[in-house]
């Protein structure tokens, strides 16, 4: 009797152990197929922007009507001295996020990229900040306000009488915007412009909102080197877009500006004609940081 019922037991044991494995390696042939499960590739489009440049996005990127280069005319005595041959803006109606891609000439030659950070650096107005790059080439008045602006600034002009008088006259306008998603950004940027008249001649100045300039950074991207810059825009949005709610809160703009490498800030015969390449990129402002989103982009230039 105790010799059966120690077989019983061992019996039993044994298809326990049976059913046991049975089991894990069921459960381990689900688990390996749901690990396995191939992901789609990502959709994207070319964009060329010359003969040697292009850049691939991914496929929720819109190209916006085709326009002028930046800036608006009445603006350009008074903007950054970046001319740009072509420029393509793109929206993401999905992220609610504007994307600008330019090729223009090359001021920077004679300097080098601890000048060119300092420049970028500066407040809105001192000439080659950030800030003026997105008041007059990514996000500018609209053309309503601008030829508004301009009619009350004829009218309200006065010429210091002589060079002992006060050498500086300032007229500030408001712009509104619209709810388009291009005029909320440039409501994130300024509120209006300001016309300064001296002795050396008129200016036209952005009412800059407040930002946080971050630190430059330097990214080797596809044979060309690129100057990375970030503004983030602080205070309310709510004040600034009555019309529509702001997506995020706030926005977050960023500004990269590449070439051949190395970066051409020294004349050189073969190159002195090569276009800088910009991309400019601006974003809602959420908890997550949008600089992945944009390196990835950038990530998506081409040189042949």
């Amino acid at each position: 009797m105790v010799l059966h019922s120690s077989w019983m037991v061992g019996k039993a044991h044994g298809i326990w152990l049976i059913g046991a494995w049975a089991m894990l390696a069921v459960w381990g042939t689900g688990q390996k197929t749901a690990q396995v499960a191939p992901q789609p590739p990502e959709a994207t489009q070319v964009y060329p922007l010359s003969t040697s440049i292009s850049v691939e996005l991914p496929a929720d990127w819109n190209a916006a009507k085709s326009e002028d280069a930046p800036p608006p005319a009445s603006l350009a005595p008074y903007a950054p001295p970046f001319h740009f041959s072509q420029v393509l803006k793109l929206s993401n109606p999905k992220t609610n996020a504007v994307l600008l891609l330019g090729l223009s000439d090359n001021p920077l030659l004679g300097h080098d990229s601890n000048w060119f950070d300092g420049q970028m650096h500066e407040p809105s107005g001192s000439g080659m900040s950030m800030l003026d790059l997105l008041f007059y080439f990514f996000f500018p008045p609209s053309h309503a306000c601008l030829d508004d602006v301009l009619q009350k600034y004829t009218e309200a002009t006065m010429t210091p009488p002589s060079s002992d008088a006060n050498p500086e006259i300032r007229v500030t306008y408001p712009c509104s915007h619209s709810s388009s998603l291009t005029e909320l950004y440039a409501a994130q940027v300024s509120s209006g412009i300001t016309f300064v008249q001296t002795n050396n001649g008129p200016r036209a100045l952005a009412e800059m909102r407040e930002f946080y300039l971050a630190p430059m950074e330097e990214a080797d991207v596809s044979g060309m080197t690129f100057f990375v810059f970030e503004a983030q825009r602080q205070g309310d949005a709510r004040q600034t877009t009555a019309k529509r709610s702001f997506p995020g809160g706030r926005a977050d703009f960023f500004w990269a500006i590449g070439g051949q490498s190395p970066f051409p800030f020294v004349k050189d015969a073969g190159r002195n004609k090569a276009p800088l390449l910009h991309i400019a990129y601006a974003a809602p402002s959420t908890a997550q940081d949008n600089k992945p989103d944009f390196m990835h982009l950038l990530h998506g230039v081409h040189l042949k």
